[in-house]
């Protein structure tokens, strides 16, 4: 009878388990996007001839370039080089590392989240509706750097045992793999951020008789 009378229980824990952590998902999630809705616009105004990637990063320095650069960064090589421990030492490692890796985790993906609704808000949404994106590289560097929150919110579910599969293997390549995808996402962002708008086919609106760009006209 003792045995008949466990089963359900187990039952009925493994159902409640992953609805408690959804919720926790969903309050995260809610966290980050009234904090990205309640933050002040930072976000920069004239960039000149630059990307507006470029221009959100050397505006309200060093805020800016630690908030919306430094932290994703530095999180997300801090989980590649913790997986790579534990994979080197076939999970004989230090508890630390794997507390570590798993902070990383938890951190990222309501962090990313909340530049995303921020940067949606305050730079995407008043670039596209005024048409004053910077030509396809300006276009190229912000949908790559915004296509980070798809790898990091999903590190994070995998985090809280929500997606991944129900092995720890199976959840480490997961994780491996969203890793893998934002620090490509990233560095693309950060090529085509760099790069001449006007070499991808940009020209700036306001020009000089000579044919040089006004100070302070561009769009």
């Amino acid at each position: 009878m003792s045995t008949v009378k466990q089963a359900p229980n187990r039952e009925v824990q493994a159902v409640k388990a992953p609805a408690g952590r959804w919720w926790i998902a969903a309050a995260m999630a809610l966290g980050a996007v009234v904090v990205a809705l309640l933050l002040p616009n930072v976000a920069g105004g004239d960039v000149g001839g630059m990307t507006h990637y470029m221009g959100l990063l050397a505006a309200n320095q060093p805020w800016n370039l630690l908030l919306f650069m430094a932290v994703p960064v530095i999180l997300a090589e801090t989980l590649a080089i913790t997986e790579l421990v534990v994979l080197f030492t076939q999970g004989a490692c230090q508890p630390w590392v794997r507390a570590l890796n798993r902070w990383a985790g938890f951190i990222a993906g309501p962090w990313f989240l909340s530049i995303t609704v921020y940067l949606m808000k305050n730079a995407v949404w008043p670039l596209t509706s005024g048409g004053a994106w910077h030509g396809a590289a300006d276009a190229i560097a912000v949908g790559f750097y915004l296509a980070g929150v798809v790898p990091l919110v999903g590190i994070t579910l995998i985090e809280l045992g929500l997606i991944g599969g129900v092995t720890q293997r199976s959840r480490m390549k997961l994780h491996a793999t969203c890793v893998g995808i934002f620090l490509v996402a990233a560095h693309v962002a950060m090529i085509f951020g760099m790069l001449d708008p006007t070499l991808l086919g940009w020209q700036p609106s306001h020009l000089m008789p000579g044919g040089e760009t006004m100070p302070g006209m561009t769009h």
